[in-house]
This record gives C-alpha cells, structure tokens and sequence, in this order.
C-alpha cells in the first residue's frame, strides 16, 4: 500500500476505536430483475446452490423478489442472465436497500464502496458526474431501464435522478463498447428504477409507502411517497418526491459551501401488461427537476458575478417490451423505444443573461438471444441486436443562438452479436462484435461529416475447482466526440487581471476531432467459500488487474493567456487573449482491484481497494483528472433476527498530485461513516422502517479530486418508512 494511504487509514482508523457504525451489507444484495421477468429459476433464495457457468434457464415472468443473495444474477455483462462469479468481467451490484440504509446525500455516497467507482464534481449534486478507473463523464455509459442518458453539458452533472427511485444498480467496470458502443470505454452504469411487481411480488392487491428524511447539515428535508398495486395481468407504480436544502452546506471545516442550496422534485409512473408468463408490456414516465442558485461553473468554488439561478429539467417517455416463450429456444426478445429531453434555464444574476441548453435523444432497441444447442447447464447462446439513436442539442443566450452550446445533432446506427460458448465442463469463452456508425451535422457552418467504428471482446472464463473461477478479457472500444467538444465556440470565461486589464478566453472548434480508441487487457480471480469461521458463514474475494491504451484521448487543453494583449478603446481596457480547445493525446491507464466480501448470520464486512495509475504515452505525468487510490473498509452486525444493522465504514484515500503543471492536487484523506438501521417484523411497528446515518462523523475536511470544492462536514441524517396495504 502507499504511504499516503496506509497514513490516512491508520489515522482514521485512530479516531474509531471508540465508535460503533454501520454500512449496510454489500453481502445482502437484491437479485436483479429485468423489466420485473424474475430469474427465480436460476437462484431462488441465500441458501440455494448456486447456479454453474453457463446455465441458460428460460425466465419466469412472475414472481419477482427481493430476496437477499450473497452472488446475484447479473445482466449489463452480456445482457443475459448469468451468476455474477462466474461471469468473466468485473461487476459490481447496488440494492434498493443498501441505498435506504444510507439515505445518499447524492450519488457519491451511493457508489463510494465500489472499487474503481468514483462520482466526481463537488458537493452540488446538479455537478455530479460519474468516472470508472480514470475514464470520467460521458467516456462511460449511464442507463436507466434500458434507455441512453446522452446529456452532458460542461460543468454539469449526468445523474438527474434521485437514488430514492432506484430498485437496483449493476456497474459494469471496464469497456463495454462491444456491447454497448460509443462512451463504453470506462464501462457502464446500470440502473433499473422501481415497478410495480417489485413491491407486489406478484399478490394482487393495492399498497403503498411513504417515507420523510430530514438531515442537519444544510437543513434538508425530504418526503415521497408512492401508490403500486397489481391486478391479474396489470401492475402499476405512481411515485412522487422532494427534496429541499434550506441552507448552504457546511464542510469539515465549519465553512459554508456557497451556493450549494438546492431543490429537487420528481414524479414517475409505470403502467405494465403481462397477459402470460412469457410476455409483458411497460409504459413509463419520468420527470425529475433541480433548481438551485450556483455558479455558472457548479463545480467551481462560488464567487460573486459567477451565480446563476438554475433550472435542470428531465423528462423521459419509455416503452418496453419482452416475449420469452416457454419451449421456444431461439426466442427471447426485449424491444424499448424512449425519448429522453433535458432542458437547463440559467438566468446571471448579476446582469440579468439568460442562457437555455436544451438537449434530446431518441432511440429505438431490439435485442434477442438464441440457445442454439446444450442443455440448461451448458447451452450455446447467440445475443444478437440492432439499435439506432439520435442526440441533438441547441443553445441559446437571451434568445439568440450561443455557440458555447451550439446547434448541432448525432445519429448512431448499430449491430451487435456475442456468442456464450461452453467447452468442456469448465471453460466457457464470450466473443462479441458490435458496428457502429454515426454522423454529424452543426449549424455553424461545419462540414458535415460521417465515421465508423468496429469494437470486439473476446472473454474467457474457467471453473478452476469448486471455489475458484479465472476470467481474462480483451477489448476494442471507442467514444464518439460528443457536439460541444467538436463545435464549442465563443467566449469560455473573463477573468480581471488588474484595473484597465482583463483576459478573455474562448473556444476553439474542433470539428477534426478523432473518435477515442481504446484496447484494454483485463484478468480477474475469484474466491469463495462457505463455512470459513462458522458453519452458515460466506466469504468471497475477487482480484482484477487491466491496462488500458487510449489512443486519441479527448484532452481539454486551457491557455489561460495565449498572445500579446490589445488595447479596446470603447471600454479602455487591455485586452489579454486566451483559448481553449480539445486536442487527441495518447494515454496509458494500469491498475488493480480488490473486493472481498464475508457474511455471517450476525456479522458481515467489506472490503475494496482501488489502484490506478495514468500516464500520457511517452510522458511521464499523471492525468489531471484521474481519481486516487482509494481503500474502503466496512463492518457491521445484525440483530433481532436481522432486523436491526448496525455497524461502520471506513474510507481512505490517497494525495492526487501527480498532475500535469497548473492542474489541480489534492491531498489524501480519511473519512469515517456510521449508520443504524431497524426493520421491525412484527408488532405495532412492522411495516415501518427507520434509518440514521452519520456521514463524515467525524467532520473531516477533504476534497474530492479533481474538485476544488470541499465537501460536506458532518452530516446527520434521518428518515422514517411506512408499507401499508390498501
């Protein structure tokens, strides 16, 4: 281990040694259930054998569950059903609650104990952006229920949810451009929100839940409250929330965060059809919205003449559809078309600009897989899909057209097949090919233009013996340039330099950006075992290294003066030029990962440690804004027949300044989190749940590289829950 970190671990851990926490139990995770056709069939409960490498059992479209299992079965690998030990690809899963144990504050919270996970972007959550093993924003891939979120906007986030929806998040560690193409090069995020079923679990009938949350820091408070119910073939979900910070956040430092007050509100429905066990239907709806007053930079420290009141707007329209016939081999398809709008209304308060960025994607997706021979143990299974989808965005400032956000629209076209192919009783190998296509067109007089891209994986797993699995994995995988890197125009930002003298930076287009290219290597072991230290006890350790070799990285290059100055004799100033512009680099990314996880009837525990290392190719500096390594520790316990969890969580992380000149470092730290949890199963009080949770307990100032915000201080939080039954 580094210096730096083992130091900011044993100083954390000093400060502990007379506290009790909690975290929930990454041990007990909810089995992943998609568009609600459960996979009861390959994994019914914790105590079930698990299923073996390969086993390609049709899906039951009933009975979906919550049922905690320590290796669940995932899906954003290979979009099949497979148990996640034996998958050859690094993946890590989120439980509903695991997320109401720890009432998030934003997305940072929810994905802290994921190794190679980081969500950079400061304290705001409208700036939250998400980053997998050095590869940030949109070089990964966010889904929500099978639908792009495309969105991005310089200086803004790309989480524009609220965890409180969320039913189950698996993340995808690694490129994934073979099956989900453009923006895959650091993997994928994805999330699958609440339905219906997910509460009814099949039993006819109408319910509910409400739940209140209030935090300290900042004065938050929060209410939502949703409607399911279920009737023969029809299910439904209304879901209604909001969330209000009263008060600016303080950090570890008792300083206040300026600007960090915001007001979140959100509405979903979900209409689904199930006229048999082998097909359904769902319709939904989304609307979320965050208003607040920060900088027009969100994450940049707030000054004055910065502020913007600003109103980020997503509303998304998505219909689905699965047909896995029972008997039927070749057959088990799933179609979603959606339309997904992002709208952001800035209004400077100090001049009264009023700039609009409105952004759009629509897409349509087939996807089928075929058993092409084997039995349910060892089958052959071809996955094989289309897909095609659109982004186009417009910017205006005080009604005219802005070019920092310019006009111009994307469309992709895209095949994919993968083979699942059992050899022998152990080794099973996954090739895959995916071809995409995308054009581009701007209404600032850019040339039209048109490119292509060929992106494979070829994976490997073998069953070593009964409690070891090997995995290996090489990749091809590519992001398209998005619109504002290529076409960015206009003025960046002005900065006074001294009375009568001012720098005024713009943007340089550059419409003959390369797509990113990356190739990546990855290994993995895995270990596990039941009965280590007590007979009903489980263990598992997974170990990964990569190494990715980026060609043509997308790098941001500011100047912050570029040439001589000039002299403006309307307002008598000297005018310093600077420019910003986008350059392909050459980029080397290493590292390793360790997740090991242990469950017993009262005690669980977690650990994860993440190393990365960055480099441009033939220089010997860091990426500017790369994450550091990071080590999480969690233990906890369980009582009243498991209803109650309590237990603690440790975070250590590394300085960050192995950076280019003039880009930001950051030093390393420790933080400390505790949480209690309480179920109660019967009296009075069954159906209510109650939650507390102490982040940062013990109010330490740290930033969250590359960010030059720093984050929340202490912040206690809690909430009471209500099920009932109608």
């Amino acid at each position: 281990m580094k210096n730096e970190l083992a130091r900011a671990l044993a100083a954390s851990l000093c400060t502990t040694v007379a506290t009790i926490g909690i975290v929930p139990s990454a041990l007990g995770q909810t089995l992943p259930d998609r568009s609600t056709l459960s996979a009861t069939r390959l994994m019914a409960d914790a105590d079930a054998p698990e299923t073996p490498d390969g086993d390609y059992t049709r899906p039951v479209l009933t009975d979906a569950t919550t049922r905690p299992v320590l290796d669940p079965i995932v899906v954003v690998a290979t979009r099949t059903e497979r148990p996640r030990f034996t998958t050859p690809a690094a993946i890590s899963t989120i439980s509903a609650e695991q997320i109401e144990t720890l009432q998030p504050y934003g997305f940072q919270d929810v994905f802290e104990a994921v190794p190679g996970v980081a969500v950079q972007g400061g304290p705001r959550r409208i700036a939250e952006e998400p980053a997998i093993r050095g590869f940030d924003d949109e070089r990964v891939a966010i889904r929500i229920d099978g639908t792009r979120q495309n969105f991005n906007k310089a200086h803004g986030g790309r989480f524009l949810l609220d965890p409180d929806l969320i039913q189950s998040v698996e993340v995808l560690r690694g490129a994934g451009s073979a099956v989900y193409g453009s923006g895959a090069l650091g993997g994928v995020f994805d999330i699958r929100t609440r339905s219906g079923r997910d509460f009814s679990g099949g039993i006819d009938g109408l319910g509910g839940r409400v739940r209140a949350g209030w935090q300290d820091n900042g004065q938050e408070w929060r209410v939502s409250g949703l409607l399911h119910g279920q009737r023969n073939d029809w299910d439904g979900l209304v879901a209604l929330g909001r969330r209000e910070l009263g008060e600016d956040l303080r950090d570890g430092d008792d300083n206040r965060i300026l600007a960090s007050r915001d007001r979140l509100a959100w509405a979903s429905a979900r209409f689904g059809w199930q006229p048999g066990e082998d097909q359904r239907f769902e319709l939904a709806f989304d609307h979320f919205d965050n208003q607040g007053i920060n900088p027009s930079n969100a994450n940049a420290v707030a000054e004055a003449g910065t502020l913007v009141d600003r109103d980020s707007t997503r509303r998304q329209v998505r219909a689905s559809y699965r047909l896995a016939p029972e008997g039927v081999d070749w057959l088990d398809l799933r179609a979603t078309v959606h339309r997904n709008v992002v709208d952001t209304d800035e209004f400077r308060l100090d001049d009264d600009r009023q700039d609009r960025s409105d952004f759009a994607t629509n897409g349509l997706e087939l996807v089928n897989s075929s058993r092409l021979a084997g039995d349910d143990r060892r089958a052959v299974v071809l996955t094989y899909g289309v897909e095609a989808y659109a982004d186009r965005q417009r910017g205006q400032r005080n009604g005219a057209a802005r070019p920092q956000f310019p006009d111009a629209s994307a469309r992709y076209q895209a095949a994919f097949a993968q083979l699942e192919l059992p050899i022998g009783s152990r080794l099973s190998l996954i090739p895959g090919l995916r071809w995409d296509r995308f054009e581009y067109d701007s209404a600032g007089g850019f040339a039209d233009r048109d490119d292509d891209r060929l992106s494979g994986r070829v994976a490997a797993g073998i069953e070593l013996a009964a409690d070891w699995y090997a995995w290996a994995d090489w990749s091809r995988a590519f992001r398209a340039p998005s619109l504002t890197e290529l076409f960015a125009d206009g003025v960046h930002f002005t900065v006074p330099l001294a009375p009568g003298q001012i720098v005024i930076n713009r943007f340089v287009p550059s419409p003959d950006l390369a797509a990113e290219r990356l190739e990546q290597v990855q290994a993995g072991l895995r270990w596990r075992h039941h009965g280590l230290l007590q007979a009903d006890d489980r263990v598992q350790v997974d170990l990964v290294y990569f190494r990715s070799d980026v060609d043509d990285f997308v790098d941001q290059v500011v100047t912050f003066i570029s040439g001589p100055p000039r002299f403006d004799p309307p307002t008598r100033t000297l005018v310093f030029p600077g420019i910003t512009r986008n350059l392909n680099v050459d980029a080397v990314l290493t590292g390793a990962e360790l997740e090991a996880r242990y469950d017993a009837e009262r005690w669980y525990a977690q650990a994860t440690l993440s190393l990365l290392d960055s480099r441009r190719r033939g220089e010997d500096v860091g990426l500017a804004s790369v994450q550091p390594d990071r080590l999480r520790l969690v233990l906890g316990t369980r009582w009243l027949q498991r209803s109650l969890t309590l237990g603690v969580g440790l975070t250590a992380a590394r300085s960050r300044r192995d950076v280019p000149a003039e880009a930001l470092t950051t030093p390393g730290h420790g933080e400390v989190d505790v949480t209690l949890g309480w179920r109660p199963q019967q009296g009075a009080l069954a159906g209510f749940g109650f939650d507390l949770a102490l982040d940062n307990a013990f109010d330490t100032g740290f930033r969250l590289h590359p960010n030059p915000v720093s984050q929340p201080g202490r912040s206690l939080r809690l909430s009471v829950s209500r099920d009932f039954s109608l």
